[in-house]
């Protein structure tokens, strides 16, 4: 399972494809590789054709191109993107997405922006004690509960 919240494209499919996205599992196809992550399942209709600017990217977007199977980019993206953006996966997911192979199923849960932080500050809090303890001492402070 992988969170995810809708992105900056979101609102230009349709309904049903938006429901789709977080109902349906998806299955990583062979052609993914370090730059992308390639989905096939039911494919994701925009209510738009127009071409989309090429703008900034990064991992865990969600992209959908023409053939409406999604492309989760992965640790080596580009740096830029002309797809529509459906959704974008919580940074603290990403390891999983990484561990994905040809053949696994994958779903997406819809979180919110405060969720996908707090998920990202937990993370860090654990490395962080995971550090310290291969270090052999007391880890650093811990977040503020009011930072969360």
């Amino acid at each position: 399972m992988l969170r995810a919240m809708p992105g900056g494209a979101f609102g230009s499919f349709t309904a049903e494809a938006r429901e789709r996205l977080f109902r349906e599992p998806y299955r990583v196809a062979p052609a993914s590789d370090r730059m992308g992550c390639r989905l096939s399942g039911l494919p994701l209709e925009r209510t738009d054709r127009a071409e989309l600017r090429s703008r900034g990217i990064m991992p865990g977007a969600v992209q959908v191109p023409p053939g409406g199977q999604p492309i989760v980019l992965a640790a080596d993206c580009q740096t830029t993107g002309g797809y529509p953006v459906i959704a974008h996966v919580a940074t603290a997911d990403l390891p999983l997405l990484a561990q994905a192979k040809p053949g696994d199923s994958l779903r997406f849960r819809e979180v919110t922006v405060a969720e996908a932080q707090r998920l990202d500050l937990e993370r860090e809090a654990s490395l962080r004690m995971l550090a310290a303890g291969l270090l052999g001492r007391t880890p650093a402070a811990p977040i503020p509960a009011s930072a969360r």
